[in-house]
């Protein structure tokens, strides 16, 4: 049996909820999830999991957003 308290090494992106079984319902906090990269089942906190997700998308917008007012030599 592998264990459910230690996370994939493949990241956040791969990860999709899954029904828990009775005895999880013991751990109310936790959610049960999936890695779709590599097929192992995790107990996570959702909050923490959407945390992360939130942290990389914005992230993301900050590393896509166009920066301004660094041009190179304009108007020779």
């Amino acid at each position: 049996m592998h264990n459910l308290f230690s996370a994939c090494p493949c990241g956040i992106d791969h990860l999709k909820r899954k029904r828990r079984s009775t005895w999880m319902r013991m751990l109310p906090w936790l959610r049960l999830y999936r890695c779709d990269n590599c097929g192992k089942h995790q107990l996570h906190s959702e909050r923490e999991i959407d945390a992360a997700k939130a942290k990389r998308d914005a992230q993301a917008r900050v590393a896509t957003k166009p920066r301004t007012g660094a041009t190179g030599s304009v108007g020779r």
